[in-house]
């Protein structure tokens, strides 16, 4: 007989973290030959959340959830970052439905790696960043990430920004300078974004796609919206303290994108009453 989890989350929260998994599937098909595992993979995704949700190590979830941490570092290392990103885009996907979107932030966050540089005195500490495009709701005071990455310290913020800017339709786009790049614009443009970016200042020319991008910006207008994101990147720097404790490659990566997939499902569960608000008013009209 296999225990329930003794889920300490909120029931809001635990239903619309449901509600996602069901939509986006399990996060990896059991296998065929050999023994199967006590508990089945939904319920060591919904273990892994919790996890990762209150910012837990191992021993402390193995007490509170009633699972070994063995089963828990096993089932860490079965998780696929795809698998994790596809949820928070999932959950942003719902989000984006409810509310209306003001503008799309590019920035990144570094993400330290605990147990590091310690021992030796010349050991250089290895370190992560989470890239991510923040949508964001100013009329309801809502911010989310509409998708997310994690790579290892040495990727340039350009290189990603281009692969998140296709996965969020169009929308105001704010920027520091670390974005500015001729193939970042011209695929903003591309795809109907609105780039109001802050350009370098030993750059050349202002001819050119840049000259377009430079003739419209506006600095107070990007000063407002572009420090939005940092509200989402201090609450990763409040809860976990912008730090992360795995040895491996694979889980360093879901570990990040954790945090992000758990900031929507938050973001999502408070936001469920006025859902049915609107559901109602669209109904009764």
């Amino acid at each position: 007989m296999v225990l329930a989890l003794n889920l300490p989350l909120e029931p809001q929260i635990e239903k619309t973290f449901r509600r996602l998994l069901a939509a986006v599937g399990a996060p990896w098909k059991p296998a065929k030959r050999g023994r199967k595992p006590k508990r089945s993979p939904r319920d060591y995704a919904l273990a892994l959340f919790v996890r990762s949700f209150y910012g837990f190590s191992y021993r402390t979830a193995a007490a509170v959830l009633k699972i070994p941490r063995s089963c828990l570092q096993w089932a860490f290392c079965k998780l696929k970052s795809a698998w994790v990103s596809a949820l928070v885009e999932r959950a942003a996907r719902q989000l984006r439905s409810t509310f209306k979107v003001k503008g799309a932030i590019l920035d990144s966050t570094g993400i330290a790696v605990r147990g590091f540089g310690y021992k030796r005195r010349f050991q250089r500490k290895p370190y992560w960043k989470l890239h991510a495009l923040v949508e964001h709701a100013p009329w309801a005071h809502k911010i989310w990430f509409a998708a997310a990455k994690a790579t290892r310290g040495f990727v340039h913020d350009v290189v990603v920004g281009r692969q998140l800017l296709e996965k969020a339709p169009p929308a105001e786009l704010y920027g520091d300078r670390a974005y500015d790049d001729k193939k970042l614009f011209k695929l903003a443009l591309q795809l109907g974004f609105e780039p109001c970016m802050q350009q370098r200042r030993n750059t050349a020319s202002r001819r050119g796609i840049r000259g377009v991008i430079w003739r419209n910006y506006d600095d107070a207008k990007r000063r407002k919206y572009r420090g939005r994101i940092e509200a989402a990147f201090g609450g990763f720097a409040n809860r976990y303290g912008s730090r992360i404790s795995e040895r491996r490659i694979g889980t360093r990566r879901c570990a990040c994108l954790l945090w992000a997939a758990a900031h929507n499902v938050r973001t999502l569960a408070k936001s469920f009453l006025g859902y049915l608000l609107d559901a109602l008013l669209n109904s009764s009209s």
